[in-house]
């Protein structure tokens, strides 16, 4: 073989080499397509989760979109958040938010309602408009997901929001961040277990002795909101931490509220609902349906007659719990004893 011969040979060995290595290296992060965890997208379209919620903030930086002027999110009661970029860090950027999961989720609860299914061809319906208030979105918790999107010139985040939640007020949250309901409960001696707490992206939940919201600072309107919110399937979430209560029953745990959050309606959803009545024997239940109830009289009937039966913020039929109202329920019980 001659020298022409071998230095033919060694250029062909050393070009199959670098083609190998060009099409066998790992791909960059930015080349990577992002692939939400199934598990994430299964808990966030389930009913009634307390999985997947995030803490957004807009991002005030100037700089070209879709680089800039989005939105930084976190998972609550979590160290890290999982980017769309694969990373895990403290709060991720995403370019944008996707509000059709929101109807989608809409569109699922009308159909499980037998309800006639809204038409979302029309074109008079825009979810940023008539679903989210934008005004509000700082510090508003997100109930979804990080999904990517972009095309060959570039990826990034976007979030697929499936519902959002608004503070009570502009207050910054402290604390951990849970799911709570009134469980209906009675006691004769306190402490009394009558809330559960469940706590966001983390399966713990226990009974409580209360939630207290004033340190919330929140308005009159809604206080009374998240006490008809607390009553429902969804309940509120509340941000905060715990104190300990004594009393004749001996000891409790206390949530006391540094911020709390209720859930927002579809506008949409509520145009397709029917109106909320005074129903059963004495007109003591609010329904958006005929109820039957015993026709055994009750003094606290009296203080309906005169309560507000409307559609509350939990999207449910119900007696608004004004001041009057609920003053009026206390000296009834008052006088029973």
């Amino acid at each position: 073989m001659n020298i022409f011969t071998c230095s033919r040979t060694m250029v062909l060995i050393v070009v199959f080499l670098v083609l190998l290595v060009a099409t066998t290296r790992t791909p960059s992060a930015n080349s990577v397509r992002f692939a939400p965890d199934a598990a994430e997208i299964t808990n966030a379209h389930s009913n009634v989760s307390n999985s997947t919620f995030y803490l957004l903030r807009p991002d005030l930086r100037r700089c070209a979109s879709p680089m800039c002027g989005g939105y930084f999110v976190r998972r609550v009661n979590s160290g890290l958040t999982r980017c769309a970029n694969g990373r895990q860090m403290s709060e991720c950027y995403v370019a944008s938010i996707d509000w059709s999961g929101m109807a989608e989720a809409e569109l699922k609860k009308a159909m499980d309602r037998d309800m006639n299914t809204p038409d979302t061809n029309d074109s008079n319906f825009t979810l940023t408009e008539q679903v989210i208030d934008l005004t509000r979105l700082n510090g508003a918790l997100l109930r979804g997901y990080i999904v990517s999107k972009g095309n060959r010139n570039g990826r990034y985040g976007a979030f697929k929001a499936l519902e959002v939640w608004y503070g009570a007020n502009d207050e910054k949250p402290y604390g951990d961040f849970y799911r709570v309901r009134d469980l209906g409960i009675k006691c004769i001696a306190a402490p009394c277990l009558t809330h559960q707490e469940s706590k966001l992206n983390a399966p713990s939940q226990r009974k409580i002795a209360g939630v207290d919201l004033n340190d919330a600072r929140a308005d009159q309107t809604a206080v009374e909101q998240a006490q008809t919110g607390l009553t429902s399937s969804e309940g509120i979430i509340v941000a905060g931490g715990h104190s300990t209560v004594t009393g004749p029953a001996g000891q409790g745990l206390m949530l006391k509220a540094s911020q709390f959050y209720l859930r927002q309606p579809s506008k949409r959803a509520e145009a397709g609902l029917k109106p909320c009545i005074r129903t059963g024997c004495s007109r003591e239940i609010c329904s958006d349906h005929d109820v039957i109830s015993p026709c055994d009289y009750k003094p606290e009937y009296e203080c309906y007659r005169k309560a507000t039966c409307e559609r509350q913020a939990n999207g449910d039929c119900g007696f608004t719990k004004t001041k009057e109202l609920t003053d009026c329920l206390a000296r009834v019980r008052l006088v029973e004893k």
